[in-house]
């Protein structure tokens, strides 16, 4: 088994969701990696990150629960659009933002990390 088939078996999938208006837009060069995955070395790591059958997810490597899940589109020339990201809403799990844009800029960290860079908010 390799290491992505082994986190893959101790992830959860989201049962409750807020969902979040987005309007995010990924390159195909991110898309790439997104599809690549970051994969924790360690229960010590803090995020699994994966885009797979349309669904990008992020979910905390230690708990392994889901915390984000976004819907992407992909465009012919293979850019991926996000419309609404759907945020953890269990409160024993996860404590959301008080606001939208601040869980958008959690998401935005979260990506950070696999992605390598920080992206500005939106105005």
């Amino acid at each position: 088994m390799d290491e992505r088939d082994e986190w893959l078996t101790r992830l959860r999938k989201m049962r409750l969701s807020w969902p979040v208006r987005c309007a995010r837009t990924f390159t195909p060069e991110e898309m790439a990696r997104l599809s690549e995955g970051l994969w924790p070395a360690s229960l010590e790591d803090r995020w699994v990150v994966w885009h797979d059958a349309g669904l990008l997810r992020a979910w905390r490597g230690a708990t392994g629960e889901c915390i984000y899940e976004a819907e992407l589109t992909v465009d012919d020339g293979g850019a991926g659009h996000c419309r609404i990201l759907r945020v953890c809403d269990e409160p024993d799990m996860y404590t959301r933002s008080a606001a939208d844009a601040g869980e958008l800029d959690r998401f935005e960290g979260v990506l950070a990390l696999l992605l390598g860079r920080r992206r500005e908010a939106a105005a």
